[in-house]
């Protein structure tokens, strides 16, 4: 089949306009007349492209099946998979689909997503921590390096290895070196390319995941290539790594997954075999633009090239001129009706994509040039540097599977140093997890946990000042 076919988009249209009378789910039944203020925002099309698993195809017996498994086949061939499965609960979900049937540890950078945790913790696997390190002077995690893989790695019946490509901030790992050596230790090397769905269409990004030799890749279409939110592809290269995931999608997956859904991602690979090396190489020299005028604008820092391997991730700071990232943020929302990706407690994070353009792109500088020349009203003295360095990793006395299942209360943090976390405990951004079910909380833990209070860094998993913790002698 060729690439500018869009088999299981085109057989949902065919359905909707064949005019099939439906004594089937959905139980709106392709009327959207039925929420008058839902059509008024969304349109009748989206309740017509509605009709749960049917579509209109007679070349292949209107099988909904074989419609997207010509559409997956397609997309592999896009982005040089041997197989894809399209995904319809984001790449968490096809993180534990890769996960799932991983019997020995897991290594991991801590600062990996959850879902790779949660991964880890439904299948049983130990989880091996690459610790995180930091940037002396962004603060912001740097992606493990092959000589911390080994240290990890020693001793251990490894059976995978997760990375992270690229983190959030756009920076990139030495990803073939730590592929290779996954792949000398025996084990599976998957790739969490949540952020890099792009890097496939231009050789002025990074390699993509597939291209390292990674075994399964996972990409949030969504993120970056435009596919409705929600929507992923898993890549595999091999029928091994595809069959495991597909058995732990036929175990993981919802038994309705939207057809919107999975049509949408048919239709934008279509579009992006027809278009999207133009539309990335636009969101390159849109991204690049923004980074070059921003670095004009005195008081503004911009990451370095060293650090910043995805262009389209921009990551800027007005700390010279006293504001943190939080509240950079928060002016941007309020005085401009701009909203970034994240903030942190020294930068934000502008995501370009294809969707952007130059008109929008320029309001964004604009709004910062004009932040910048309000700041000696709105900041003060350039923010001191804090060293953001993790303390050590916390002993684990209960497996996260196990960790999770037990009974828990919620204690004055003060007084949590020496039980057991019963919960996730992260400083987000960056996404760090200092705490993870099971682990026991530390004295380093808890003070720094009070000096992110202190800054007014957000803490997820603390509820204002108490955190979860098993309670004692508690089981199941």
């Amino acid at each position: 089949m060729l690439q500018s076919a869009a088999p299981l988009w085109e057989a949902l249209c065919s359905y909707k306009d064949k005019g099939v009378l439906p004594f089937h789910t959905p139980g709106h039944k392709l009327r959207g007349d039925l929420f008058p203020r839902l059509i008024e925002e969304l349109g009748p099309g989206v309740f017509q492209l509605d009709p749960s698993d049917e579509v209109e195809d007679t070349t292949i017996n209107h099988d909904f099946h074989r419609a997207l498994e010509a559409a997956q086949q397609l997309a592999a061939q896009l982005f040089g998979a041997a197989y894809t499965l399209f995904l319809v609960n984001g790449t968490t979900s096809g993180l534990h689909y890769l996960l799932h049937f991983m019997e020995g540890a897991v290594a991991i950078p801590r600062f990996s997503h959850q879902a790779v945790y949660t991964g880890a913790m439904l299948s049983g696997s130990e989880c091996l921590y690459i610790p995180a390190q930091f940037d002396p002077e962004w603060q912001i995690p740097l992606p493990p390096t092959v000589e911390a893989l080994r240290r990890v790695a020693v001793g251990q019946s490894l059976s995978a290895a997760v990375f992270t490509h690229p983190t959030y901030y756009g920076t990139c790992a030495q990803l073939e070196e730590l592929i290779a050596e996954v792949h000398r230790l025996g084990a599976y090397a998957f790739v969490d390319e949540a952020h890099g769905g792009h890097f496939r269409f231009s050789l002025n990004l990074p390699s993509t995941g597939l291209e390292a030799q990674a075994d399964g890749v996972v990409q949030s279409t969504h993120k970056n290539l435009g596919s409705l939110t929600q929507t992923s592809m898993l890549h595999s290269a091999s029928g091994e790594v595809y069959d495991l995931a597909s058995r732990a999608r036929q175990i993981l997956e919802t038994t309705s997954p939207s057809l919107v859904f999975l049509a949408v991602l048919d239709e934008v690979r279509r579009t992006l075999h027809e278009r999207g090396q133009e539309l990335v190489s636009n969101a390159l020299e849109l991204a690049r633009s923004v980074s070059a005028r921003l670095e004009s604008v005195p008081g503004v820092l911009v990451l370095p090239d060293h650090l910043r391997h995805d262009p389209t991730k921009v990551v800027f700071s007005l700390r010279e001129l006293g504001l943190t990232g939080i509240q950079l943020e928060g002016l941007l929302r309020r005085d401009y009706n701009i909203q970034v990706e994240l903030s942190d407690y020294y930068n934000v994070i502008a995501l370009i994509t294809l969707g952007d353009t130059e008109e929008r792109v320029n309001r964004l500088c604009s709004a910062v040039e004009d932040l910048a020349r309000r700041a000696r009203h709105l900041g003060g003295p350039p923010l001191p540097v804090h060293q953001v360095s993790y303390p050590p990793l916390p002993k684990q006395a209960l497996s996260m599977r196990d960790a999770v299942r037990r009974q828990w209360e919620a204690v004055p943090l003060k007084a949590a140093q020496g039980r057991v976390s019963a919960a996730f405990v992260t400083p987000y951004p960056p996404g760090v997890p200092l705490l993870v079910p099971g682990e026991v909380v530390s004295r380093e833990v808890v003070e720094y946990l009070q000096w992110c209070l202190g800054l007014g860094w957000p803490i997820r998993g603390l509820d204002g000042l108490t955190v979860s913790v098993i309670k004692d002698n508690a089981v199941c």
